[in-house]
């Protein structure tokens, strides 16, 4: 009787061994899976963070994306782009067909700061036509003195063939003070 005693109860430990062993697998699994889901939870963070920062990289990229010029503007600016070469075109043409230069007028006013008389002085210089027509305005102590620069002009202009074919003289009186009238003196234009 001894034995057959003994038998339930060490099937009762056996038993209670086994229980213990499962209970603590549980508690290991549990364990493990409490890891598991936190370590997954911290990832979902990470992706969701990701994921939100490309989100509004895309965003960003569709607003560059939207403030591009369309394709009609661009069609449009290269088409008054166009416009502006052709008239720049035309006109370097015009100057260089015309006796002009790309230089600009620039000889013309070395010829008349060249072109020197006594007793005158310039008040105003036009140039038009391409270079073709020289206007020029002045004064001068001596309607002498006029002629006279009037002909060197002519023979200095030559060049650029311009002609100064017109003269208009007109007096004046230069008063030096206010009491007595001074000098008599010509108002003048060339052209």
């Amino acid at each position: 009787m001894g034995q057959v005693q003994a038998a339930p109860a060490l099937s009762a430990i056996r038993a209670l061994s086994g229980l213990g062993i499962m209970l603590v697998a549980l508690l290991g699994f549990a364990v493990f899976a409490w890891f598991a889901t936190a370590r997954l939870a911290e990832t979902e963070a990470q992706g969701k963070a990701q994921l939100a920062a490309e989100k509004a990289k895309l965003k960003m990229l569709e607003q560059k994306i939207a403030e591009r010029p369309k394709l009609d503007d661009i069609v449009a600016q290269i088409g008054a782009l166009k416009a502006q070469a052709a008239e720049s075109q035309q006109i370097l043409t015009l100057l260089r067909d015309g006796g002009g230069s790309s230089e600009g007028y620039s000889g013309y006013f070395t010829t008349l700061a060249r072109v020197t008389e006594d007793g005158v002085w310039l008040s105003g210089v036009k140039i038009g036509n391409a270079g073709k027509t020289v206007s020029i305005a002045g004064h001068s102590l001596r309607q002498e003195s006029v002629l006279r620069y009037a002909q060197r002009l002519n023979e200095k202009f030559s060049d650029y063939g311009v002609q100064f074919s017109g003269m208009e003289l007109t007096p004046e009186a230069v008063k030096a003070d206010g009491a007595r009238p001074g000098l008599s003196a010509v108002a003048f234009k060339l052209y």
